[in-house]
């Protein structure tokens, strides 16, 4: 006795014991590979014969395994759909209507003899079994890389058509996977499936629920290897090891200047271009940054202070980012100064902002 587990036939007992001894005497003669259970060996090998011994009579049509010759015989059945007491969805055969149903009881009969994961359908398990067998038998013919089922080939060789099959109603952009394009219609219609339960805030994809919820947890996973300080997010850590390494991605084609943050590129645009997003709600007075227009309304508060209300308070960040997003979106970031121009205006920044690092309109990139 091993683990007490009791089977209704000899054989199956059998079948299970060589889960503990490590048995597997079905072995494939085109890789090596061995298997438990000769069900789980005959199917995956016929992926290297072709074999499809399930043939259809109506049309000749030809499957590997029962379920899929299942599925297939319903258009020529014309059977009755059968409809769910649950949910009311309406299945085209008995045996889907059986298999939908375990959707609402739990039941996965089917368990995967390697690892014990359990599945609602036979299908489900035999697509599942690829990963203990490594087995890959679907190679790209563009680039050699190989799959272990069909449909991940097909998804991948859009990479090399450029077939974008999935087009949204809403404004025509299409999409190569379909799961790409589910998380882009979420934005058309506002849903967000994905909740917290610590705050109840919702997100439309679980990758960004995964980042919130380390705020709750407080674990920051992504350390500097250099100083030791850490992240919650990995993309905060990239940011961050351009300190050490010195590395500036982003560069101003007009000047060649380069910053090691999208943030500080906007800033230097500024004087390029001019513009000057922080206006005084006194005077009407324009500054190409917050600090400036901070220290110019003091003039105004220490002369009536009693006017220091919300017409005598700064631009916010919000703000001045819609500003100079409309700056960019508008391609003036395009247009340059002239040389004297460009100088005058550099000189002036910087004797009446000399906190240059201090407040910045937050954008996530050019």
């Amino acid at each position: 006795m091993e683990c007490g587990k009791a089977f209704s036939r000899k054989s199956h007992l059998r079948q299970h014991q060589r889960i503990h001894s490590g048995e597997k005497p079905y072995k494939c003669s085109e890789y090596g590979k061995a298997f438990t259970h000769r069900s789980t060996f005959v199917l995956p090998n016929r992926s290297h014969t072709g074999e499809k011994p399930f043939v259809c009579k109506e049309c000749g049509k030809a499957f590997r395994d029962r379920p899929g010759f299942i599925r297939h015989y319903i258009i020529h059945s014309g059977e009755n759909p059968c409809e769910c007491f649950e949910c009311g969805k309406v299945l085209k055969h008995r045996s889907y209507l059986r298999w939908h149903q375990q959707t609402h009881t739990g039941e996965k009969p089917y368990e995967c003899s390697e690892c014990g994961k359990a599945f609602c359908e036979s299908a489900a398990l035999i697509h599942h079994y690829v990963i203990h067998t490594g087995e890959k038998p679907f190679e790209c013919p563009e680039c050699g890389k190989a799959f272990n089922h069909r449909a991940y080939l097909k998804r991948h060789q859009r990479i090399h058509t450029g077939e974008k099959p999935y087009v949204c109603g809403e404004c025509g952009k299409a999409f190569t996977h379909c799961s790409t394009f589910i998380l882009h219609k979420r934005a058309h219609t506002g849903e967000k499936p994905f909740e917290c339960k610590e705050c109840g805030k919702a997100f439309s994809n679980r990758a960004d629920l995964i980042r919130h919820f380390s705020i709750h947890t407080g674990e920051k996973p992504y350390e500097c290897t250099d100083c030791g300080k850490a992240f919650i997010r990995r993309s905060g850590l990239t940011r961050h090891q351009r300190i050490h390494s010195g590395e500036k991605p982003y560069e101003r084609i007009e000047c060649g200047k380069t910053f090691c943050w999208s943030t500080n590129l906007i800033r230097h645009s500024i004087i390029h271009t001019g513009e000057k997003p922080y206006e005084c709600n006194e005077c009407g007075t324009a500054s190409s940054r917050s600090s400036s227009l901070t220290h110019h309304q003091r003039m105004h508060t220490e002369r009536n202070p009693a006017s220091a209300g919300e017409e005598g308070r700064p631009f916010t960040r919000a703000q001045a980012s819609v500003n100079i997003q409309e700056l960019l979106l508008g391609n003036d970031l395009l247009n340059v100064t002239s040389e004297e121009n460009l100088l005058r205006e550099e000189t002036s920044y910087m004797a009446s902002d000399h906190s240059y690092q201090r407040e910045t309109p937050q954008l996530s990139s050019l």
